[in-house]
This record gives structure tokens, C-alpha cells and sequence, in this order.
């Protein structure tokens, strides 16, 4: 007798859907959440690899300022590099601490 009236319940509360394309609509919305899970990992992957690639090129420029003597500055040619310097590594600095909170917001 339970089972009898437990089916009935069932039958009676099943939800009709009126709309004629809601699984394919659902199904879509699933498939482009998926392609934007798989495109933001992506896009981060290169944002690592960029900033890896700045970082070397920065260093690398850095240290050949250092080594070149700016003539039209005289005494104050340190002044500049040193000023190049501080400039490469805020710069740096704040891509490195946006690109740490990108990836791990996730």
C-alpha cells in the first residue's frame, strides 16, 4: 500500500517544463562555462609565461644601463640607472601581486 501511494506522490509532482528547448539551452550553458574555465586557465598560463619572459628582459636590460656611462648626465648618470631600477622593479612588483591574486582567486 505504501509503495502504491509513495508512485502516486511521484507522479503527481513532476515538474512539466514548458519550454521545448530548456535541456539544449542547459546544455549550451554548461558547455560555454566549461570554455571559459578552460580559456581562463589558458590565458593565465600565458600571463605567467609573459611576465617570466619581462622579468628576464628587465633584468637583462638593467644590468646593461648599469654597465653604459650616460655622458649628457654627467655625475648624475647613476642617478638615472638607479632611477631605471626602481622603476623595473615596481613595475614588476605590482604585475607580480596582480597576477598571484588572478590565480589563486580561483
Amino acid at each position: 500500500m505504501e509503495e502504491k501511494q509513495l508512485k502516486e506522490w511521484m507522479q503527481e509532482s513532476k515538474l512539466e517544463i514548458q519550454l521545448p528547448d530548456f535541456d539544449d539551452n542547459v546544455m549550451e550553458a554548461i558547455h560555454e562555462k566549461q570554455a571559459a574555465e578552460k580559456s581562463f586557465w589558458k590565458n593565465i598560463r600565458w600571463s605567467w609565461f609573459f611576465f617570466i619572459v619581462g622579468l628576464g628582459l628587465g633584468l637583462i636590460l638593467t644590468d646593461l644601463f648599469a654597465s653604459f656611462e650616460i655622458k649628457i648626465l654627467g655625475d648624475k648618470s647613476n642617478l638615472a640607472i638607479l632611477g631605471f631600477e626602481i622603476l623595473v622593479i615596481l613595475i614588476l612588483a605590482t604585475q607580480f601581486d596582480k597576477l598571484i591574486r588572478v590565480t589563486f582567486r580561483r
